[in-house]
């Protein structure tokens, strides 16, 4: 009762405080003293209301979701890369959904924790939402030190991993304990693929790392294939799309 009575007595003092002022200096008083707290709320607000707004935007079963860090590309829902996947892939859309996000903006070694981009980030990979993280070769191999990347080499990625043996990306984890072991391939360099190509998303390279906890891990080959021009069955060269 103490500690309740304490809070709200401080809540009334502030309140005392501002009453105190003249009408016509109020404003300019509650702007001086609180605007730190005025902007961290706004901010926390801002934030809530986009990422619901934008989370609702993504809701229900999906075939797989991938988010492309770091690019200025126009790559994400809706676009020519988007639907040319979809066609590629063999998707109904009318069924689940094919989520790309192209709009987030993360550089691990400047990471600024509070940003909206870095928490959208976390949120999409700690959910379990996101597959698949494309960005930066050192950029990812940062992102994997910290355990949220998928090891490749365990029996999900096996085949994948095999497959591009000489396209994997190593890490050191930052706890031995994230991996179980001290040297980890989380990613697959994307070299000579449409994204650092024709789309010109990455032209100074780009790599793909899959989400530690990826609802679809196995549709994870389908889009490499694609990316990096291969056919399989069912499928054709993107280059004939």
């Amino acid at each position: 009762m103490g500690a309740k009575a304490g809070r709200k007595s401080g809540w009334r003092g502030e309140i005392d405080r501002i009453r105190a002022v003249a009408p016509d200096r109020r404003l300019a008083f509650i702007w001086d003293y609180y605007k730190l707290w005025i902007i961290g709320i706004t901010a926390l607000l801002a934030f809530s209301v986009w990422f619901a707004v934008h989370f609702a935007s993504t809701k229900g079963e999906n075939w797989f979701f991938a988010c492309f860090a770091n690019t200025r590309a126009e790559i994400g829902d809706g676009s020519e890369f988007w639907q040319s996947y979809a066609d590629y892939a063999g998707y109904d859309l009318n069924e689940k959904n094919l989520v790309f996000v192209d709009e987030c903006f993360v550089d691990p070694d400047k990471l600024i924790t509070g940003s909206q981009y870095y928490k959208l980030l976390i949120a999409y990979l700690d959910s379990g939402t996101l597959d698949v993280l494309v960005m930066e070769p050192e950029r990812l191999r940062k992102i994997g030190e910290g355990g949220r990347l998928m090891d490749l080499e365990n029996e999900k990625m096996a085949a994948v991993a095999e497959r591009y043996a000489d396209r994997l990306i190593w890490c050191e984890p930052k706890e031995e304990e994230e991996y179980g072991k001290e040297r980890v391939p989380v990613g697959i360099d994307l070299s000579g693929s449409l994204l650092t190509g024709t789309y010109g998303a990455y032209e100074e390279g780009a790599a793909l790392g899959v989400n530690a906890l990826a609802p679809h891990p196995e549709e994870v080959e389908v889009f490499l294939r694609y990316v990096l021009g291969e056919s399989g069955q069912g499928m054709v060269l993107w280059e004939d799309l």
